[in-house]
């Protein structure tokens, strides 16, 4: 009798379609500014392109008893569908948003008698959460938006919004790989082996942030995590997800055990809500 359990294909693993990530560009926006929307999707032979989307953006607040980042109404009826059905959109970030995903006071009548201001996440952010189905595949995008500091003083709260400088989606340059510690190509990848992938990261996609502290009540300047998430359709993975330190983010892979093409995506994710994606090819041959 086989007491393992099968916990299936591991995260890592591309089979069939997957939405990567929602990417919106500007990274952080004002309320009723202009967003645009892109989403990012793939399947094991490559990038998914002109699909249709149904977009909406989440209206319902999150009642503080629901564990979970968005309301369970975002996924149903509350949210409001956006009419541009594109892979990627422009749309207007909602005026109201500060207030309903935000540190002001939400509105009345939207429906949640226990709805009350939103707490900042540990970088100071607030986020408009955003629908988006591919198909039967369902993702929840965050957008942050600028809400400034809640229970502030005026000076602290004019130099925020002086200084403060929104973020940016982060960016990668190149992938490598190493075995036992040595460059070898991309193109010519040792089958059934264990390698090292290596994404680099600038300096400059690691950015510099102002950051209220709640437990000194005073601004400091804080600097961003980033973490790199790892798929493909071939080959296994060690760990699916993996931070960036010294300048790059890297994960151990098993190659495939039959020569020929490969693709690796690399998401790349900085904890202020910043995305980029990327495709790698590949090539294994035999060893």
């Amino acid at each position: 009798m086989n007491c393992i359990p099968d916990f299936g294909d591991p995260i890592s693993r591309l089979s069939g379609n997957r939405i990567l990530a929602i990417r919106s560009e500007p990274a952080e926006v004002f309320p009723g500014e202009a967003v645009a929307l892109q989403l990012v999707a793939a399947d094991e032979h490559g990038a998914l392109m002109d699909q249709d989307i149904d977009w909406a953006l989440c209206t319902a607040p999150k009642p503080p008893v629901e564990n979970r980042t968005i309301s369970e109404a975002c996924l149903t009826d509350g949210a409001q569908r956006i009419a541009d059905t594109a892979q990627t959109i422009t749309t207007l970030i909602p005026e109201d948003a500060c207030a309903r995903f935000g540190p002001e006071l939400p509105p009345q009548g939207t429906g949640e008698s226990t709805a009350r201001p939103r707490d900042a996440d540990a970088t100071g952010g607030y986020y408009q959460p955003v629908r988006a189905k591919l198909g039967a595949l369902v993702a929840v995008g965050l957008v942050r938006i600028r809400c400034g500091v809640a229970s502030v003083t005026p000076e602290v709260s004019a130099r925020f919004r002086r200084e403060y400088v929104p973020n940016r989606n982060p960016f990668a340059s190149t992938l490598s790989a190493e075995h036992h510690g040595l460059a070898i190509p991309l193109s010519a990848l040792p089958a059934d082996t264990q390698v090292t992938l290596k994404l680099s990261v600038p300096r400059a996609a690691k950015e510099s942030f102002l950051l209220f502290d709640t437990k000194i009540q005073t601004l400091i300047d804080a600097e961003e995590t980033l973490r790199v998430s790892w798929l493909s359709a071939q080959g296994d993975f060690s760990v699916a997800a993996t931070s960036v330190a010294d300048g790059s983010g890297q994960s151990l892979f098993r190659t495939p055990n039959q020569p020929g093409p490969l693709l690796v995506w690399t998401v790349l994710r900085d904890v202020r809500g910043g995305v980029s994606v990327q495709t790698h090819a590949l090539e294994v041959r035999t060893k």
